[in-house]
């Protein structure tokens, strides 16, 4: 499997992440950065797209909870996109995430949950 690569875009205004591959100790660190770099100061938050991930480690884990405290610090929020059924959403239910940031089937639903109505 592929080591783990980022494709960031933006949605409704709001930064997206993409993940694909694995990731582990030897590149969380390293992609951890480059999705803070999509963080806006002004923004609504952050979506991180789960999809293709293919292999998460702890390390990987902690990244996610770094970006949801970074975001909270700067009053926005973290969702997580993780497919229906898929075994991430089992480990990161068992970690807690859920404390940290919302998790969502579908970068649209987070998308959405990010986006103020009215």
């Amino acid at each position: 499997m592929p080591l783990g690569d980022l494709k960031l875009e933006s949605i409704a205004g709001l930064p997206v992440a993409h993940l694909s591959g694995e990731i582990d100790r030897s590149n969380a660190a390293e992609l951890g950065d480059r999705v803070a770099t999509a963080i806006d100061d002004h923004g609504g938050g952050l979506v991180v797209d789960l999809s293709e991930l293919a292999f998460l480690d702890s390390t990987g884990i902690r990244m996610l909870f770094k970006l949801a405290a970074e975001l909270k610090r700067r009053q926005q929020a973290l969702r997580v996109v993780v497919p229906d059924g898929s075994h991430l959403g089992e480990l990161l239910d068992t970690v807690g995430l859920k404390h940290a940031a919302a998790t969502d089937h579908t970068v649209g639903e987070a998308v959405a949950a990010l986006t103020p109505t009215g």
